[in-house]
């Protein structure tokens, strides 16, 4: 593949996390080397000299040359590992790849140079941009130490270590030259099975139920990310809006994360801005009166300026479509003197964008009407105009 690159996840979550935190952001790109991981290194793991283990050295720097990495590379083997595993030990002016377990026992020189390309892919992401994906990740991993850190950012931590680890995945089948024999090697590690069959394993993942998200914390499901690896090797770029999906939910408010804040926040100004501007199509729906208008400023709505986003989704989740249907709720009820016309008018947008339901329950449940009023409210609905 030609096109292996960060993530757009890693892209948004970057310019966000800088726009937000620019000192800390800056503060957490690479540091050098220290002298207290050499020590640890040469305690606690065996280190695969060149000459003893030519054919391990020769597939991880197979990886190498195929992921562009120059960095010197030095391979140990963790004393105390009991799982089959590999992990990069990031430091800036060398490769430190750390193996554990039966890993070097149970994978063939091909899967070890997908495995190892699985774990370079991660120093190249960490070195691009002068560790500017780096610092993100850095920045997500501290804000999880602090119980301040608010939910969306404890979200977007969780997903773009998933989305880490689609992208190294990439890397390790850039790597081999082979979709399967990155599964295979994947596999291998994750149930610590000799032989596997990476094609069935393939058959298996496309009948898995992607619409819902990812339940992973560190890593995606094994079978999510051999899915993954086929949708980039069939449709290269094109796949990373399934991927991105399958990592987390859009748009529910439950479970948002920093992207899904912003996306938000501009579907709301869209739904705004639909129902007090009168230069939108289907005018005789908007609501115009001066508390009306007051509180479309204070979501950023200026009458007579299209915001960023001007349509809603099509798919939202339950608790964003409640959420969306109350921010009308407040716009129908800001007028004291409003009364049914305004209701109706509003009621009458919320059914043209896939609203009408929420809303009309809200009104029921929130509301003291009567059924004289309600039938008033019902009948402005379906006859609305604008409300000055």
């Amino acid at each position: 593949m030609t096109d292996w690159g960060p993530l757009a996840y890693h892209h948004d979550v970057a310019t966000v996390l800088e726009r937000e935190n620019p000192v800390a952001f800056g503060s957490l790109r690479p540091m050098g080397p220290t002298t207290e991981l050499d020590q640890l290194l040469l305690r606690q793991t065996y280190r695969v000299d060149a000459l003893a283990h030519a054919e391990v050295h020769a597939a991880v720097q197979r990886a190498a040359d195929a992921l562009g990495v120059v960095a010197p590379v030095e391979i140990y083997v963790d004393e105390g590992g009991q799982r089959a595993n590999a992990e990069l030990v990031f430091v800036p002016d060398r490769v430190v790849l750390i193996l554990s377990g039966a890993t070097l026992n149970l994978l063939d020189a091909d899967e070890l140079c997908a495995v190892a390309g699985h774990e370079l892919a991660h120093h190249v992401l960490w070195t691009a941009q002068d560790g500017r994906f780096l610092a993100a990740s850095r920045l997500l991993d501290a804000a999880e130490s602090d119980a301040r850190t608010p939910s969306e950012y404890l979200e977007t931590a969780r997903r773009f270590r998933l989305a880490t680890e689609l992208y190294a995945d990439r890397g390790g089948m850039l790597a081999c030259g082979s979709l399967t024999t990155t599964v295979s090697g994947l596999v291998k590690l994750a149930t610590g099975l000799a032989k596997v069959d990476s094609a069935a394993y393939l058959r298996q993942a496309a009948e898995v139920d992607y619409s819902v998200p990812s339940a992973g914390s560190t890593h995606p499901e094994t079978v999510l990310r051999a899915w993954a690896l086929q949708e980039w090797a069939e449709r290269g770029r094109g796949a990373d809006p399934l991927v991105a999906a399958a990592l987390g939910p859009q748009l529910d408010l439950a479970v948002l994360d920093v992207l899904g804040q912003d996306r938000l926040a501009e579907v709301t100004r869209a739904l705004v801005w639909m129902l007090v501007d009168e230069g939108t199509e289907g005018t005789e729906d908007t609501v115009r009166s001066d508390e009306a208008l007051d509180l479309a400023g204070r979501f950023g709505v200026v009458v007579g300026q299209a915001p960023v986003v001007t349509d809603l989704p099509t798919t939202l989740g339950t608790e964003t479509r409640r959420y969306l249907a109350a921010v009308l709720l407040d716009f129908a009820t800001a007028d004291d003197e409003g009364g049914a016309d305004d209701l109706g008018a509003v009621l009458a947008l919320a059914r043209r964008v896939g609203l009408g339901d929420e809303l009309l329950q809200m009104i029921r449940d929130e509301l003291d009407l009567g059924d004289r009023a309600m039938t008033r409210v019902l009948a402005a609905a379906d006859s609305p105009r604008t409300v000055r």
